[in-house]
């Protein structure tokens, strides 16, 4: 599912489907390496990383984690904009 799709569900308080979450996810850490490898000291795609492998990622529930990959997706588009 893109990205925008994914986000704009979020805003219209559908129920999450867990797949969708883990593949945007994956699909986001995939990014953050590639930004990572180019730019290593970039403090948005840092910032990314750490919501998604931190506490904040396991001690969500699949909403949280919803909203938190709406966040990460703010903070690469922020990135990729610079």
């Amino acid at each position: 599912m893109p990205r925008r799709k994914f986000e704009a569900l979020l805003q219209r308080s559908t129920k999450v489907d867990e797949r969708d979450v883990i593949a945007l996810r994956n699909e986001y850490l995939l990014q953050i390496g590639k930004f990572a490898a180019k730019d290593a000291a970039a403090p948005f795609v840092t910032k990314a990383n750490e919501l998604l492998r931190s506490r904040y990622w396991a001690n969500s529930s699949w909403r949280e984690r919803a909203k938190i990959l709406e966040t990460v997706g703010f903070l690469l588009r922020t990135h990729e904009a610079k």
